[in-house]
């Protein structure tokens, strides 16, 4: 069920921007990153960032460095784009100062938070801040009330801080199938991190787990059906019906909206070439009408809408 990843490196340094155009470029560069954001610079004309993201389908790091900025996420912004996708910060160097549903905290080096696209936040730093942002898929650890906060000093932490300093420091000598493995395999240890001390997954978060890890892996493949799922995982299906139940979705629309996340990233690469039919059958959606329609209804435009967005 697996095909050749596409996988990206891009660099992007504002010094070599005239520094009117700067604040501009890096506002639209963000974006395109992370969804719609409001930008407040501390001085936009003497505003200096830099950015080295690792892309793979819906997988993605960004090192980034840059003088002071806040970033705001507002609720017309989180209904404007529909993105559940979460974000994990952490800082190498600097303070970030979050704040969501009414919490505010501040990661420093030697720890990490995630976010959830769901909800506004905001994210704040001084100069010469610099730090590692990994999508996380929705759903992958728990965010009600407030952002999720870690150590990375020490356990499972320092696992997985040691696992993002390498696939950065290897971004020119990994593949994309490889890079999709690791931020697996980061993104399933986060969640370790993330139940309450001392808790053990019961049976149906379990089989909750292990198929949305399934369905990240295979979504593209036009065959897999949620009884395929369950037969390929062990469990029957009323057993993942129950799981997913409980997180608020189903195993078709889990299975639908991994294939739309995954076209919605491919439409928004600027220099892809590839058709919405070709994007459409890639991403697992045998009918280029259901995937117009099941687009449009997702994310409030249509595949080529998305396209001409992206490309802007």
């Amino acid at each position: 069920m697996t095909t050749a990843e596409p996988y990206q490196v891009e660099h992007v340094d504002t010094a070599r921007l005239p520094a009117a155009d700067r604040s501009a470029y890096w506002a639209e560069h963000v974006c395109r990153n992370h969804g719609t954001l409001r930008f407040a610079f501390g001085d936009p004309d003497a505003f200096h960032g830099r950015t080295i993201v690792q892309r793979a389908a819906d997988r993605q790091l960004v090192d980034f460095w840059s003088d002071g900025i806040g970033y705001t996420r507002t609720v017309d912004d989180v209904r404007s784009d529909a993105d559940e996708s979460l974000r994990l910060l952490v800082p190498i160097t600097g303070m970030l100062r979050l704040r969501q549903d009414d919490v505010a905290t501040e990661v420093a080096p030697g720890s990490a938070a995630v976010v959830t696209k769901t909800r506004p936040f905001d994210v704040a730093h001084d100069g010469r801040t610099r730090a590692w942002i990994m999508n996380l898929p929705a759903g992958a650890v728990p965010t009600a009330g407030g952002p999720l906060c870690m150590g990375v000093r020490r356990g499972t932490g320092a696992i997985i801080a040691s696992l993002i300093s390498e696939l950065s420091e290897q971004r020119c000598d990994v593949d994309g199938a490889t890079f999709r493995s690791v931020t697996d395999t980061i993104t399933d240890l986060i969640a370790l991190l993330g139940r309450p001390h001392g808790a053990l997954p019961d049976t149906l978060t379990s089989v909750d787990s292990a198929v949305r890890d399934y369905v990240r892996r295979n979504a593209h493949d036009p065959a897999l059906t949620p009884a395929i799922i369950a037969h390929e995982l062990g469990w029957s299906l009323r057993q993942i019906q129950l799981a997913l139940r409980r997180t608020g979705t189903t195993p078709s629309k889990l299975l639908r909206d991994a294939r739309l996340d995954l076209a919605r990233r491919w439409l928004g690469e600027p220099a892809s070439e590839r058709t919405i039919a070709s994007i459409a059958h890639a991403s697992g959606f045998r009918s280029l009408s259901v995937f117009g329609t099941a687009f449009k209804a997702r994310y409030g435009v249509t595949p080529r809408q998305a396209r001409e967005a992206g490309r802007c």
